[in-house]
């Protein structure tokens, strides 16, 4: 089974039609070979059939934004008759992954979203409704709930999603909060809270990345419901120009919790040149430029995607167990410090190390240094071997005196089975 990679803010309505007005297939390709399996599909119908009619081709899945999907929102009184003509439109289309419903609700919205989640489910049980939430630094009146966790609660027990979806941005600059007042009010909620951890220092890292995951996954594990990680890749605002090593540990950080899906943010360099979006957050080194210029971060993520398919299409079927760290990290809550044994392997010593332990004797090891080697050791009671990604195949690994030894690149990780 695939692992699903995707992204937001697709190819562009310029460029999805060639100059001729023929639809821009080799732009589909240049998707898939970026090693994504879910595409965005947020154009018109007609152009967002052609999307799934393509992607179906080279086995692809889609999810759809629709103009009557937000109509269904703010029209009540119509919201059967809507999301009744988007089902007709896309629902028998086997590439179909879902709809796209909203991105980073106030809790004021949950009633309406269980709602058009619930007639969904009646009109169309087969696709998932997608709706995306916020991180935990969004403030309280953007949460509409006094605290992160209170929000979270809330919307899995009234909205019921298929899947948990969020976004946490880690990788600031030292970009000084410029004064901006926005005349729409989320906009400036938005702004706001995402410049509240930028300083005058060259680069720095947000606080909260973990404990936001370890938030998600506690969620997850209470309702049974999975959840995926969007990350950061375009540079804008705060954010800094990332690294391959920044974007790899984004990835298996993710994937040592148990991250079930992948979203990068973004595919398409966003805005537009010389307008009031531009001028504050300064898009710039997405994967692809405004202009369709294939960009260095395209290649890094091809690369990474590779990889991820491949483990992450092993992780998919396995449960997550526990996570695990080593190495203090004083400003995160809730993480869980190694002390003994992390399932089926122990002794585990190092620095820097996350641990995601899964059924079936699947060990992930992810590196928590993006900007170099980490060197460590363990002991397991069983054969071990290694994955490798590249062959997909595992590989026995052999020990030393019964310890074995492994180094992980800047932010990467390996996946190991032991074998009682």
């Amino acid at each position: 089974m695939q692992y699903p990679i995707t992204y937001w803010c697709g190819i562009t309505k310029e460029f999805i039609y060639r100059k001729d007005g023929s639809f821009a297939t080799e732009e589909i390709d240049r998707v898939k070979d970026a090693g994504f399996t879910l595409m965005l599909a947020e154009f018109d119908p007609e152009t967002n059939l052609l999307v799934l009619d393509a992607a179906h081709e080279r086995g692809m899945k889609v999810m759809v934004s629709d103009g009557d999907i937000y109509r269904a929102m703010s029209i009540p009184e119509k919201r059967r008759e809507y999301l009744a003509g988007v089902v007709e439109k896309y629902g028998a289309h086997p590439a179909l992954l879902g709809y796209h419903i909203v991105d980073e609700p106030n809790a004021s919205a949950f009633d309406a979203l269980a709602e058009i989640r619930e007639m969904l489910a009646e009109l169309d049980p087969a696709h998932e409704a997608y709706i995306n939430l916020f991180p935990n630094y969004a403030s309280p009146q953007q949460l509409g709930n006094p605290t992160y966790e209170d929000h979270l609660a809330e919307y899995t027990a009234k909205v019921k999603p298929s899947i948990i979806s969020y976004d946490h941005y880690h990788f600031l600059k030292g970009a000084k909060k410029q004064k901006k007042t926005f005349e729409n009010a989320r906009e400036q909620q938005i702004y706001d809270s995402t410049f509240g951890g930028a300083s005058e220092y060259e680069n720095v890292d947000r606080a909260g990345f973990f404990t936001n995951i370890e938030q998600i996954r506690n969620e997850s594990l209470k309702t049974g419901i999975p959840f995926m990680v969007i990350i950061l890749v375009v540079e804008h605002g705060p954010y800094r120009n990332l690294t391959d090593g920044e974007i790899r540990w984004e990835v298996w950080q993710s994937l040592a919790y148990g991250s079930v899906r992948i979203s990068y943010f973004t595919y398409w360099t966003p805005g537009m040149a010389n307008t009031e979006d531009d001028e504050f957050w300064h898009w710039k080194n997405g994967m692809i430029s405004r202009a369709g210029e294939t960009l260095p971060h395209y290649y890094m993520i091809a690369d990474i995607n590779r990889e991820l398919q491949a483990v992450g299409s092993i992780l998919n079927e396995q449960q997550s167990l526990g996570v695990y760290h080593l190495g203090e990290m004083p400003n995160e809550r809730y993480v869980q410090y190694l002390s003994g044994a992390a399932g089926p392997v122990d002794s585990v010593q190092g620095d820097k190390l996350t641990i995601g332990v899964f059924t079936n004797g699947y060990v992930l090891f992810a590196n928590r240094d993006y900007e170099n080697e980490n060197d460590f050791s363990f002991r397991a009671e069983g054969a071990v071997s290694v994955f490798d990604c590249e062959d997909g195949e595992f590989i026995a690994l052999e020990s030393e005196d019964g310890v074995y030894r492994m180094t992980l690149g800047e932010g990467d990780a390996i996946l190991v089975r032991i074998e009682k």
